[in-house]
Parts: C-alpha cells; structure tokens; sequence
C-alpha cells in the first residue's frame, strides 16, 4: 500500500499566532509539546528525520509507521527522492517516491534562536509589548521551518505482524536525499517490543501474610482469588486525556495526522479497553485557512468514535480540554477535562477565548465551564493541575471557590513517568482527601456542589502523537466495557492511575473507593499486584501504605518470583482517627509505578455490621450471612461478628451477638 502525504513550499502569509503560543517560550516543555525538529541534537547535518510509531504491542492488530523529513538547519537544500520499508521477516519492501524540494531554514533557525532568548527575558519582566513582538517573530520563522518538510505513512496488516510475547516486530526505514546532485541515504531502525495483555485483576496468586510490625513475609496456605480483592469485578484500562489532529498543537507542531479512529486503534494495539479523546477547544484561530476549534470538527470528532465503537472491542468516547479562568500575566487559563457521562457525548461546547497575543487568554471563569460541562450530561477532571506551559496555560488556582469538578490528574506524563508536578499533584490531591468527614453507616456525606463523595486521582497520557497513548493510563473496576461502567468508576473513585502495574486492595471487604467497616485496632488489609513479565516481578516492587495521605507501612521488595503477588497484611492497628488508605508500588529502578484512590475506613464494633452503633436485626441478619463452619475460610467483611477472634463466624459468636443485642 501507499498510504502518504507531502506537504511543501507553504506560505509564510498563512501562519498565525497558533503556532507561537505552542512553541515560542522555553519552559513550554511539558508533556512532549516542544516540536522535537527545533532540537539541534536530534538533527543529522541540520535536517530532522523522526519516524514515529507506537511504543508496544500487547494486542494483534495493524501498525502504522509515520516518517517526518525537515531540512531546519542543513548548510545546503535536499530533495526527498524517496523513502523505503524494508521487513525481511514480515515479508514487507515497499517504496515511497517523493522528489520533494526541501530549502534549508538555516537562517531563519539562527534568527528563531535569538528571538527566544528575547522572548524569554521578556516573558520574565511581564512585558507584554515585548512579548508580543518577539512572539510574532517567532510565529514567522517557525512557519517557515514548521510548515515545510515530508511526511509520509506506511501501514504494516495485521496479518503481517508476527512473533511471540518478547519478540519485537523490526522495520528498518531507509531516506534517500539528493544534496547538490550527491545521494545520501539515512536509515533509521523500527524495533517495537510484543508484550502480553495488562493485567486484568483475575487469576491465582502467589499468596502470603506479611507482618508489618515484624516486616516479615509468612507462609499462608489460603489461595486467595485475585478478582476477590478487586471487589469481584474486572480492571479494565483506559487513557482518558488525548488529542488527534483536531488539536491544532498536536498538527502543527508534533505532524499528528491521525484522528481519532487512528487513536483508538493504536489504544488497542497497546491494550486499553477504552479511550477518551479530548482535543483543544478553547483555541480559536486559523491554520493555512482551516479555522481552530469548531462544532464541525468535534461533530467529525465524535462521529469517528462511535463508528470505531460500534464495530471493534474498543471504547471511544470523545469530548473536549477546556479552557478556563482568568488570572495572572495574560490572564491565562488553566484546563479542564470534559467527559460524557449521559451519553457517549456532550456534544459541541462553548469554550470562549480572546487575546491579544494568542487568543488563548481570557477564558469564562472555572465555575462557567465546570457548570456548561454538567449542563451538557458530562462530568470533569482538572488536567494537569500545577503544570504551566509558557504562554498558553497557567496552574490551577484551588482556592477559586469552584465546585462540581470531580477530581484530578494526579499522573499526566506522555512519558509514563512520574515528574515533579505530578508529585505536587499527589501530594495536594491527599490534602483533599483529609477534607472529607468520616463516613456514617458506611456512607460518605454528599458534597455541596460536587457530582461525588470524593476528588477522584486518575492518571493519563495528554498524548498529542499516537505512539504516547497509554503512556500513563486508569485502571477502573467495572462489570462491563460501557460507557457508563467505565464513566461510573471513574466518578465513584474505582481506579488505580497505573503505567503498568495494577495494585488493588481490600479492607474488611471493602474494595478501592469503598467503605470499610472494621474494628478499632484489629484489622487486615488485603492487597495484590499484578504485572507481567514486561513490568517485571512483582518481587521488585516497593509497596506503601498511606493513611490519611502519610505512610504508614512500607513494604520493601519481597523478592518473590512471579507476576501475581496477593499479601494479607495483619497487625493493621487502623484505628480513628485514621479515615482513609491509599497505596502505591513502584518498581525498584523507579520505572513503573500504579496509584490508588482511596479505601475509606468506619469503625465499629463487634456485632455492629452497619456500624450504626446498635446491635439490631439487621446485624442478626449479617450473623447469618457471615456464618461459615470450620474450616471454612470466610468474608472479610464478617470480621465483625467473629467474637472470639477465631477466625470462624459460629455458634458461639452468635451467643455473644445475643448478649450484645440491644434490639429490636
């Protein structure tokens, strides 16, 4: 096949300032937004050639291969002759003819260089009459090297990817340049790994009991069934923060040419279960006449994931990043992610802008679109919250008054790592968490104003180039693969932020995002990880428990062998006014890392199943729900009715519950 596309020679009249907001200050280096052409490392004798591709496959299916080609800063202009695929073990040689003239941008790269560095010092000394002049310099000298170069796509069947669970699918890339008649060729090396599925939170474990006082792993000879712990439901997997070549940053500066069908199918190829695409709505400007963003582009949008829905076993829902807010230099906005929550849309929302630089300032207030968001039958996470990105986006104020948000990105990395914001995230969305009261009778108070009990953490990509989607992803506990299971989980708290590993857990049979009824003191916490053999074992894994956002326990790793690890943690000693636990693993070289929303605990005591401190029918209802005979392993959630502390619901337990029985 000859799946290609050529863009050259463009004019410098059509650019506007779309393209310098994105790319013109150097602290905008966030999330993978900087063009990797603009670094001189990357260069080979001044021209860029990217090949991009995803990062790995866990699912069968096609793999695209994308070739950029930009003379930026060459001594000499080239022409693009052609571009080779060559596979001898997939059976692939394909050629691409281009005869693409590529003038060298040499001079305009020196220019654009010092321009930055005025930019930079103005931007420091809030000189807005500055920073616009230098900012539309560099407007004009990046269209120039931005806009012309190669492109071209290359599409490898399914039936064509071959190999097993640690092999790799290699493609070597071959680039022929003509320079003042001279013929060059540069080759670049494709080499994607074949892993297994994420982990799904089912199957058998290797089990022990680990004394967190004593840090000692114990022998347990129970089997523990691994979806038990995860509340008897499925993890499914999804990246909930993405944008195709709707997203006027992703086309201009990262080549993205893909849509949204392209996204989902690269979601697949990695193994998610779903994705939420979200591409810039507050962006309004032209590109080469194309006006940014409009109802009709989030009309083609949403009609290319529901399409891709009906007919693949991937979900793909999409919606909008929005602008919001009014504060600081240029009044920059911060984001906010809008999700369908009613329906697999909100459909087209309004997301004002204006500026004198970018028209990407001056957004509605927070309260505005977080209120247009639930008016339209959706529901909203804050994207990125303490990351700032040069000109274009400001941190989120968490003192603006606004409510019916309903939690945040506590990980957003395109490269699955956890970086400094992300922990200021982490750290501030545990202050959150110690502002919910205690639950009554297993139940979180409602919120004034918030669609749920709870801010729920997530983790995503903000992928802008297909080959970061599930880069960093969620985990959800859901019954299905839906629309509303999975938009159900995320606002209720089921979910672990992950780029890998799953964690899950149990108090007292309380799964994540859950109540746990237990006792003062006397308690056990359960809890498994799962990986696979590309995550490594799970016996390079540091786990640590959080109680009310603070360690409390740190389990070093356990040099077990094996991808499934299941841990009864005894000698708990929670006890008020401890209110929730979290946890996370990371692995031991600090590669991967999975983040759990919060366990949340009520005390009561023996006999009080409902912890609403009487001792009634209802709880003699539990005793006979929890009733297990010897030998009989039984549920957590009767530790409550187990009297004398035997680890067995009987006879005798029900005699003290009579003593206890305070009617009717």
């Amino acid at each position: 096949m000859n799946n290609k596309s050529l863009f050259a020679s463009l004019s410098v009249g059509g650019l506007l300032s779309a393209l310098a907001v994105f790319v013109c200050v150097p602290t905008a280096v966030g999330h993978g937004h900087l063009p990797s052409w603009l670094d001189v490392a990357s260069h080979d004798r001044g021209r860029h050639i990217a090949v991009y591709h995803t990062r790995v496959i866990r699912n069968r299916g096609p793999v695209n291969i994308r070739v950029s080609v930009r003379n930026v800063a060459g001594v000499a202009d080239v022409v693009v002759s052609e571009i080779r695929y060559k596979s001898p073990p997939l059976g692939l040689a394909e050629t691409h003819r281009f005869g693409a003239f590529l003038p060298t941008r040499r001079v305009q790269f020196e220019l654009y260089k010092k321009a930055l560095a005025g930019l930079e010092e103005s931007a420091d000394r809030e000189d807005d009459d500055a920073v616009e002049r230098l900012t539309r310099q560099c407007r004009d000298l990046l269209g120039v090297m931005g806009v012309e170069g190669v492109s071209d796509r290359f599409l490898v069947p399914a039936d064509r990817v071959l190999g097993h669970v640690g092999s790799h699918v290699s493609i070597t890339v071959e680039v022929d340049l003509i320079e003042n008649g001279v013929h060059r060729v540069i080759e670049r090396q494709v080499r994607i790994p074949i892993q297994p599925l994420l982990p799904d939170g089912a199957g058998p474990a290797t089990s022990f009991r680990y004394d967190v006082l004593g840090e000692t792993l114990l022998p347990r000879q129970a089997p523990y069934d691994v979806k038990a712990v995860g509340g008897g439901a499925t993890w499914l997997a999804g990246d909930q923060h993405l944008h195709t070549v709707h997203s006027l940053d992703a086309l201009a500066l990262d080549g993205t040419e893909e849509d949204v069908a392209d996204y989902a199918a690269v979601g697949e190829l990695v193994g998610l279960n779903w994705i939420i695409t979200t591409d810039h709505s507050n962006v309004h400007t032209e590109w080469f006449g194309t006006p940014y963003y409009t109802p009709e582009q989030f009309a083609a949008g949403a009609a290319q994931a529901a399409i891709y829905s009906a007919v693949n076993p991937l979900l793909a829902l999409y919606s909008q990043e929005m602008g919001a807010g009014q504060d600081g230099f240029l009044n920059l906005p911060s984001h906010y992610l809008a999700y369908p929550f009613s329906s697999d849309s909100t459909g087209y929302m309004d997301n004002p802008s204006s500026g004198v630089l970018f028209e990407l300032a001056n957004c509605e207030p927070e309260q505005v679109i977080i209120d247009r968001v639930a008016a339209a039958g959706g529901f909203g996470f804050i994207a990125h919250p303490f990351e700032s990105f040069g000109l274009t986006f400001a941190t989120w104020d968490f003192d603006n008054g606004a409510t019916g948000w309903s939690g945040l990105e506590i990980w957003s990395d395109a490269d699955g790592q956890i970086q400094p914001n992300d922990d200021e995230a982490y750290v501030k969305w545990h202050e959150l968490l110690n502002e919910i009261a205690a639950p009554v009778e297993g139940v979180l108070a409602e919120r004034p104003g918030f669609p749920n009990a709870f801010p729920v953490g997530i983790g995503n990509s903000d992928a802008h180039e297909p080959r970061f989607i599930g880069a960093t992803f969620t985990y959800a506990r859901a019954t299905e693969l839906s629309r509303a299971a999975v938009t159900e989980a995320l606002m209720m708290g089921r979910c672990v932020a992950s780029n890998g590993p799953l964690l899950i857990a149990m108090i007292n049979g309380a799964p994540i995002g859950e109540v746990g009824f237990l006792l003062d003191s006397d308690n056990d916490l359960e809890l498994t990880l799962a990986t696979s053999p590309e995550f490594g074992q799970t016996g390079l894994y540091q786990i640590r428990v959080l109680v009310n956002g603070v360690v409390r326990f740190t389990i070093p790793p356990t040099g077990v062998s094996g991808f499934s690890l299941n841990l009864l943690l005894g000698g708990m000693n929670l006890s008020p006014p401890d209110r929730f636990v979290t946890l996370r693993a990371d692995s031991a070289d600090g590669t991967y890392h999975a983040l759990t929303n919060p366990i949340w605990l009520q005390f009561t005591t023996l006999g009080d199943a409902n912890a609403d401190t009487r001792v009634d029918a209802f709880d003699y209802a539990a005793w006979f729900d929890c009733i297990s005979g010897s030998g009989v392993q039984r549920d957590p959630a009767c530790d409550v009715m187990d009297f004398d502390r035997d680890n067995d619901v009987d006879l005798l337990d029900f005699a003290s519950l009579q003593i206890a029985f305070t009617g009717p």
